[in-house]
């Protein structure tokens, strides 16, 4: 006999918790089904330990730069332990996931089921998890996204690295090569190049953050190149071989289409960083009638599924593959289902943050986009260089913010230190239909970086009179 419940999660990462936490604050029996370890992808191999490793590398870079700042000069190079930087990133992901233990849900009444087999359907209604079966009123999918892999050659076999399997090295390699300019490949790339590792990044496309304005891509581009790592894009890419010294040997073919130069590069370890897939096998989703295509569960704009009370939230049905994205999610599916509300997943109004140094920030429309929907638009750009950025010895960037013809807010770039804070600003800016005039007129606490913001539509109104 199937256990009944109001509510049935289907994986533990942010989405799946979040869920879980509103549905039983609202009163709703829920179970809440997880396959590894509670807490999911960002927990265990993604947001937490490669934030963790950037603040290391950070703080490293920092005392290697401390006579600029008037301290002694100090040469750590040969006192720095890789595996021992390791071992702290482990220890605050163990940390964080202590406080993340089914018994932590089951004493709030959140029945918590962790099995190897993870959840799977049996009809629309009923999921099964380590052979005991579960019947919800309403299903919600959180299971989240997995690193796109390449096939691998049973004849060539070679150890590839991804945002997974990256956490369990210890012995730091002399080079590595990142296979894909994305936001993994620029942060943990930019923090092993800090420690000592030669760094190279190969993308297919003619820039590294191809889904990043152009001007904001280029000026990190531009600071990565500068700290040594090659970056080698309109590159076509083939592991070749495994050397007789161990290292991998990669084929590229690197140009334009139709004049392509080959040439080969050899390093220690290749990072694979081509992409996410959603983490739909093993769900059954057929048995339920679950509509869902290789981009991931198919959902409208309440996030509900093929079948009207099973939902989708987070990177299994999503594009934008954001934590936040799967929590802001999952509380509207709870909010609609047990407040009576009818929200929609409006996500034109997304903020994001790429932590690399210096860091990036975006909110809204890009240039390309809003004036593919507006007319007049207007841009105006201001360097990072209030006062706070100068005290703090953190010069470079710029912010860059985009605007219609009557100066409404319709988005913002910027690259710079705490990029992804000033963002928030604008977010709220864009959210209540704020204007220039708004935000110069308002007062920002001084000397903060946030000051940026208003210096932004202060000069760009000057620019007007």
């Amino acid at each position: 006999m199937a256990k009944r419940y109001d509510i049935v999660i289907i994986g533990a990462g942010g989405g799946g918790i979040t869920a879980a936490f509103e549905a039983q604050r609202r009163g709703a029996k829920v179970a809440l089904l997880e396959k590894y370890k509670i807490g999911g992808e960002c927990t265990h191999s993604g947001c937490v330990p490669s934030k963790a490793l950037i603040d290391i590398a950070k703080n490293y870079h920092a005392i290697q730069q401390s006579e600029k700042r008037g301290l002694p000069s100090l040469d750590v190079a040969g006192n720095f332990e890789f595996g021992v930087a390791m071992e702290h990133v482990k220890s605050i992901v163990d940390g964080i996931y202590a406080h993340e233990q089914p018994k932590r849900f089951n004493d709030l009444g959140i029945d918590t089921y962790v099995h190897q087999s993870g959840g799977r359907f049996i009809d629309a209604h009923t999921v099964e998890i380590g052979g005991e079966q579960l019947r919800g009123d309403n299903v919600i999918i959180a299971t989240g996204s997995g690193p796109r892999l390449l096939p691998v050659d049973v004849d060539n076999p070679v150890d590839l690295l991804n945002n997974e399997n990256f956490w369990d090295l210890r012995v730091q390699p002399e080079s590595i090569a990142f296979l894909g300019g994305g936001v993994i490949s620029a942060e943990l790339g930019q923090a092993l190049a800090r420690f000592g590792t030669k760094v190279t990044i190969i993308d297919r496309n003619d820039r590294i953050l191809a889904n990043v304005d152009p001007e904001i891509a280029g000026y990190l581009s531009r600071s990565f190149e500068d700290m040594g790592i090659e970056i080698i894009t309109q590159a076509d890419a083939q592991i070749c071989s495994k050397a007789s010294d161990g290292k991998i040997c990669i084929d590229i073919q690197q140009g334009p289409e139709g004049s392509k130069t080959p040439h080969q590069l050899f390093v220690d370890q290749l990072f694979i960083a081509i992409g996410r897939v959603p983490n739909i096998n093993g769900l059954n989703l057929e048995a339920a009638g679950i509509a869902y295509t290789r981009h991931g569960v198919t959902v409208n704009d309440a996030l509900e599924t093929s079948v009207p009370h099973v939902f989708a939230v987070g990177d299994v049905a999503a594009r934008a593959k954001f934590s936040h994205v799967a929590n802001f999610q999952a509380e509207l599916v709870v909010r609609n289902l047990l407040n009576g509300e009818q929200r929609k997943n409006d996500l034109s109004v997304l903020p994001w943050a790429i932590f690399t140094e210096p860091e990036i920030g975006h909110v809204g429309l890009t240039e390309a986009q809003a004036a593919e929907k507006y007319r007049g638009v207007q841009t105006f750009s201001v360097d990072a260089a209030t006062d706070r950025f100068i005290t703090d010895s953190k010069m470079g960037g710029f912010l860059k913010v985009v605007m219609d013809s009557d100066n409404k807010i319709l988005g913002g770039t910027g690259v710079g230190a705490y990029a992804g804070e000033w963002v928030q600003v604008l977010t709220l800016a864009i959210q209540q239909n704020l204007r220039a005039e708004d935000l110069a007129n308002t007062i920002f606490a001084y000397p903060t970086y946030a000051e940026i913001v208003k210096k932004a539509f202060s000069r760009f109104l000057r620019t007007k009179l």
